[in-house]
């Protein structure tokens, strides 16, 4: 869990984030719609989520400690 929440959300929310887009541009420019399609934005759609409430979590731990201090 330690390991988990030393990681930069950037790289999660960013990667996430253009996996969503080439997903909905493939999405729009292709005639059939198959898995794959939804596939990358679904995991665009959850690499961001858990970007975000990673950097949450790591926001309200350097939120504590400084009130700690």
């Amino acid at each position: 869990m330690k390991k988990i929440l030393e990681l930069d959300t950037n790289l999660f929310i960013s990667i996430g984030f253009i996996s969503m887009c080439i997903g909905v541009i493939w999405m729009s420019y292709a005639e059939e719609k198959n898995i794959i399609q939804l596939g990358l934005i679904v995991l665009g759609g959850l690499l961001s989520i858990s970007g975000t409430i990673i950097g949450f979590i790591q926001n309200r731990k350097i939120i504590k400690e400084g009130k700690d201090q």
